[in-house]
């Protein structure tokens, strides 16, 4: 079989197939460490920007570290036990994009297809747990070890990402009712401004009917690295209004990005091959004198 260099290929064709490889590459062992597939998914609202938020520390031009509208992000097979609550993180100072608790990727009510279709999964954060007896109506949280009886109200937890976001006045200490307590899960919510309230509260499937606490069978796994920005290509395409929508400085570091890997291997070329003529340069004969 003749070897790769004996083929000769133009160099363009062979850099364009080691790039697909490697993204091949990156592909396999995201999904190796994932355990889900595809292994990343696309970022397609902002429900959980810390943009114009006063709950958080503003992120910066180039977004990083907090979950934006076109970001792709890892999503790893996660249990129960994996799973740290925003409570328990605020206990131990356990953090992940931006505050505390991890943030999980479920399907509402379990609903994964619908009339033939997939059915787009949420990305927000872990609340809290609650165990549920729905016969007696009574709701244990076991991070705040305090039982409810007839709903949960969030202004007993005294907290302002639990609450409401004090920009809103009045202010919306909701309350999360038996309609959404049906079985024991999660309470999620997203980080942004636009979600002032739990999804138990304020969020409804796609047949209509209200969010219930996230059972971790609904779960697809948690959210775990990024890769900010690449996902807004997808939006162009597919979802012009909500690439519109993202942050722009994602969309101005998406493009900075593009040039530096259609340009960067390239200039990385010319440097190398500028060096390796140095090296290989007979020595210059010393002249009689």
């Amino acid at each position: 079989m003749a070897k790769f260099d004996e083929l000769h290929l133009p160099d363009t064709v062979k850099d364009v197939g080691i790039a697909i490889g490697c993204v091949v590459l990156v592909f396999l062992l995201t999904f190796a460490y994932s355990g889900n597939w595809p292994p990343m998914v696309v970022i397609e609202s902002g429900s959980m920007e810390h943009d114009n938020n006063s709950l958080y520390a503003e992120p910066g031009y180039t977004h990083l570290g907090t979950i934006d509208t076109g970001d792709l992000v890892i999503v790893k097979e996660a249990g129960k036990k994996d799973i740290v609550t925003y409570l328990e993180g605020k206990d131990t100072g356990y953090e992940k994009y931006g505050d505390y608790g991890d943030v999980i990727v479920y399907y509402k009510n379990g609903i994964r297809t619908y009339n033939g279709q997939s059915v787009t999964p949420v990305i927000h954060r872990a609340m809290f747990w609650v165990d549920v007896d729905a016969e007696n109506k009574t709701y244990h949280v076991p991070e705040v070890g305090r039982t409810f009886y007839g709903s949960i109200t969030l202004k007993d937890f005294n907290d302002d990402k639990l609450c409401a976001h004090p920009t809103f006045d009045p202010p919306q200490c909701g309350t999360i009712e038996p309609e959404a307590l049906q079985s024991s899960g999660y309470v999620t919510k997203g980080d942004s401004n636009g979600n002032p309230s739990p999804d138990q509260i304020t969020h409804y499937d796609i047949t209509g009917a209200r969010v219930q606490t996230v059972d971790p069978d609904w779960i697809v796994g948690m959210a775990r690295g990024e890769l900010p920005w690449f996902g807004l290509i997808k939006l162009r395409v597919t979802q012009p209004d909500n690439y519109e929508k993202a942050p722009p400085g994602c969309r101005g570091m998406l493009g900075f990005s593009i040039m530096v890997i259609l340009l960067g291997p390239y200039t990385a070329g010319k440097i190398w091959e500028s060096y390796t003529k140095q090296t290989r340069a007979p020595p210059k004969k010393k002249s009689k004198g």
